[in-house]
């Protein structure tokens, strides 16, 4: 069973044209389809990477991509091996997907796994941009819970067959974790909320390199934004380390509604057996989530979607 990376989101908003404003009007997203309730976007291509729904906030669900209807075959035996419920249908008004199959996480999070329509492969991540400002594609999704991060990353390794890559630990309790489902270093992380009500910290889109950044940072200026926080480059837990685990470089923006929205690159790539568990503090974090300042904002830990 092969399964690739993040391939669709659906968020909810508070007022879908706000939204758009945001999504469409600043970060140059293109409009699928859309009608009074919801809207379809794509970064790049004609399937659909983000879904907005109008009413609420947060994440309302999440797909990772595969590249056959045997794989989530093999996927079915797996979730009814350990007892989960799902199902299986399509979704004809979401271009770009054909075959889905949907569950809940213990976490409550609705997840999918989809095969792609056409010659398309589901869930193989653009990084080449077209010279603008407009984030190439759907890139990963940090989720919020009150699960044990440890106990969300068990499920998903023993039951979904991903990789441990990066966890964080307090006084040896699981705080934060970050999974694959290919080489790259990773595809999703979870973390305890701080607030009981949040169930996403960000959803992430692709940008190609230092100089996307400097267009995406103007395009901001240009449209009276601002970042949130960066840009900048984790660190993974592990001082002056820019090739481990967790140590790509980000930029973090809230859309209208409050979802947060960050903008992802350079992650290195592992071969499956390698991760790295790092003991730290909150008085750590600040260097710890950027290596390059120690600017991050409150806001960051404590508020979510």
């Amino acid at each position: 069973m092969a399964i690739n990376r993040i391939d669709h989101a659906a968020v909810r908003v508070e007022e879908l044209g706000q939204a758009l404003e945001w999504y469409e009007g600043v970060l140059g997203l293109t409009v699928l389809d859309r009608t009074k309730d919801r809207a379809l976007l794509a970064c790049s291509g004609d399937a659909a990477d983000l879904t907005l729904i109008a009413g609420g906030q947060s994440i309302e669900s999440f797909a990772f991509g595969v590249d056959h209807a045997d794989d989530l075959q093999e996927i079915v035996h797996r979730l009814s091996t350990n007892g989960v419920k799902y199902e299986q249908y399509r979704s004809p008004d979401r271009p770009g997907h054909d075959e889905i199959l949907g569950f809940d996480l213990p976490t409550g999070h609705r997840m999918e796994f989809v095969v792609a329509d056409g010659n398309r492969r589901a869930g193989v991540t653009e990084m080449t941009s077209d010279g603008g400002f407009r984030p190439t594609d759907i890139d990963h999704i940090n989720l919020l819970g009150e699960t044990d991060p440890r106990e969300f990353s068990e499920f998903m390794k023993m039951v979904l067959g991903f990789k441990q890559s990066l966890a964080l630990t307090i006084a040896g309790n699981w705080a934060a974790s970050w999974m694959r489902a290919t080489k790259m270093d990773h595809d999703l992380a979870y973390m305890q909320a701080q607030r009981k009500s949040d169930r996403l910290h960000h959803i992430a889109f692709a940008v190609e390199d230092g100089n996307h950044y400097f267009r995406l940072s103007d395009r901001l200026v240009e449209t009276g934004n601002r970042w949130e926080f960066g840009p900048g480059r984790h660190m993974g837990g592990v001082d002056r380390d820019t090739q481990g685990f967790g140590t790509n470089c980000f930029a973090y923006a809230f859309d209208p509604t409050g979802n947060r929205n960050e903008f992802s690159a350079g992650m290195n790539e592992f071969e499956d057996s390698e991760f790295f568990i790092a003991e730290t503090s909150p008085e750590k974090f600040p260097e710890i989530m950027n290596g390059w300042a120690y600017n991050m904002p409150e806001t960051f830990m404590t508020q979510g979607s």
